[in-house]
């Protein structure tokens, strides 16, 4: 099922706000499609964990889905602010299933100073929001409770280039949750690596791009205005009409969240995103397909 399939299928229950339970779907085999991703996402927002976190199922999801199309066996996937780790164990719980779901190893990293949140050094970071020490992490009680992550502990100017430069399996999902425009400014340096280091277009989700006190002109937007006006080969551009495409009863406030970073010179930018692509719409509107390649 491509665009018009899902569109068809939702349009009856657009506009009534409902919120209610909808029929479970028939189990889809895995190709990268539309019909596939609005399926597993049903699967996965069935775990108690992975659900506390629903931007980072359908980041991680799409993204370890891509790298598998990709022909990559391995991907990492991570979260920069992990404050007292919930979401970290979200996005464990996310990763193992999509493991099993689509089939690809997938690394999970989760980056934090240990202490809070850094001083803010100017109106940039929000210092009417945060203050120096906000949100702290017990490092060794998340790490007890950890089952597969990877803690990079310390100030991101240090610990962002040490993670590049280990060259990490590449990475397909990232959830920027530092809320502050220096600490994501530092986090973005891993979009400026190599094509080693990144699948091609690797969604994400920034926290901070939402709310009655953000504005365009500081925290993660502005980094994300910057970082647009100083690549001309990669791009962080939001994910258009994301709530049409997932399930009705998951559209809430995190889909404004959704970014997605295309690298236009990546060698696998344009090589096909699924197994199957459409060929061919007939006269009665039915999309038919084709293997990919």
């Amino acid at each position: 099922m491509g665009i018009r399939g899902i569109i068809r299928s939702i349009l009856p229950g657009l506009g009534n706000g409902s919120h209610g339970q909808i029929p479970e779907p028939e189990p889809v085999p895995f190709d990268n499609s539309y019909r596939w991703l609005w399926a597993t996402m049903e699967r996965l927002m069935a775990d108690p964990v992975a659900s506390k976190r629903p931007h980072y199922v359908w980041g991680i999801m799409q993204g370890a889905a891509l790298g598998k199309v990709l022909g990559f066996e391995r991907v990492s996937v991570i979260e920069v602010g992990v404050a007292g780790g919930a979401g970290l164990l979200a996005m464990e719980s996310s990763a193992q299933l999509c493991e099993q779901l689509v089939g690809i190893k997938i690394d999970v990293y989760g980056f934090d100073t240990g202490v809070g949140i850094p001083k803010p050094l100017d109106y940039r970071d929000m210092p009417y929001k945060w203050s120096e020490g906000y949100y702290p992490c017990d490092v060794e009680e998340l790490k007890r409770r950890l089952r597969r992550s990877e803690l990079r502990i310390g100030l991101l100017d240090k610990t962002m280039p040490a993670f590049i430069a280990q060259k990490p399996a590449p990475v397909a999902f990232v959830g920027f949750d530092t809320g502050m425009y220096s600490a994501t400014k530092d986090a973005l340096t891993l979009f400026e690596s190599g094509h080693d280091v990144l699948i091609p277009r690797v969604p994400c989700a920034f926290r901070s791009a939402i709310g009655k006190d953000v504005s365009d002109y500081g925290a993660e937007l502005l980094t994300i205005t910057e970082f647009n006006n100083r690549n001309s080969v990669r791009k962080l551009s939001p994910i258009r009409g994301l709530e049409y495409f997932v399930p009705p009863r998951f559209r809430w406030w995190w889909i404004a969240m959704m970014y997605s970073l295309h690298i236009f010179d990546h060698p696998l930018y344009g090589a096909p995103d699924a197994y199957k692509l459409s060929a061919s719409i007939d006269l009665n509107d039915t999309e038919h397909f084709i293997a990919a390649g």
